[in-house]
């Protein structure tokens, strides 16, 4: 987005200082470096007055909206650092990116690896017992 910005990727062809949303969608990691890049390094290419939403792919077991709140998200004010709200990312994937708070995010999505690694293992133990090739 800098060398963007910058014009080193050729001639821009919506400047930055024109840009009034954001949308990030990618991993926690990539989300929250966008972020903080808004407020560093992209800050003298944006508008002040730009929103920024991030899609929060937290973890979602029930997939009933609201129902087990594996998917409960930790929100903090920008402004004052403390936190507000939970939200259910299983009912609102889209969210304010300065509110997110990526640290809580990244811990839960680490709680989910044991969890993804022994279905894995658990579908290459099935596919190899019928002999059903993975793709």
């Amino acid at each position: 987005m800098l060398n963007y910005a910058q014009g080193n990727l050729g001639e821009a062809l919506v400047p930055l200082d024109q840009v009034t949303r954001i949308i990030a969608i990618g991993s926690d990691r990539m989300m929250a470096a966008v972020k903080a890049a808004r407020k560093g390094v992209l800050a003298p290419y944006l508008r002040a007055d730009h929103v920024a939403i991030g899609s929060i792919n937290s973890s979602m077991q029930c997939m009933m909206k609201e129902i087990c709140a594996q998917c409960l998200q930790k929100h903090v004010d920008p402004v004052t650092g403390e936190e507000t709200r939970p939200v259910f990312s299983c009912f609102n994937q889209d969210q304010p990116l300065d509110e997110v708070d990526f640290g809580n995010l990244a811990a839960r999505l680490r709680t989910n690896s044991v969890a993804e690694k022994l279905s894995g293992l658990w579908l290459d133990h099935l596919f190899r017992y019928a002999e059903i090739p993975r793709v």
